[in-house]
């Protein structure tokens, strides 16, 4: 009884695991979707990839590693901050700074 229950709990883990890894992976026949949320061949069997990698006992980081080897790095859903993706990262920050400057001038040109 003790067995069952413990298969029971640490399938729920590999599952609750597998979901929050596959969340974060682009499928890559869709593109545009999640391999969760995908129904293509190739998202089916990444998560059956995933599941397999952590029955092996391999951390989420390895697995992500591994997807990112095998497929590149657009496969995941949020790419690491090297050179190559720093403008992806900072714009953000940039366009908010551009904004906020263009209100004070704009404030002070109309209110002051």
């Amino acid at each position: 009884m003790q067995k069952d229950e413990d298969t029971v709990r640490q399938e729920r883990v590999v599952e609750a695991r597998a979901r929050n890894i596959s969340h974060n992976v682009r499928c890559t026949e869709c593109g545009s979707q999640s391999i969760e949320d995908s129904q293509a061949d190739v998202a089916i069997l990444l998560r059956k990839l995933i599941r397999d990698e952590i029955r092996a006992g391999k951390s989420d980081k390895d697995i992500y590693k591994k997807l990112e080897d095998d497929f590149g790095e657009t496969v995941l859903y949020a790419p690491k901050f090297d050179l190559q993706t720093a403008a992806l990262w900072l714009s953000p920050v940039c366009l908010m700074h551009r904004l906020a400057v263009s209100l004070m001038l704009f404030n002070s040109v109309v209110y002051g």
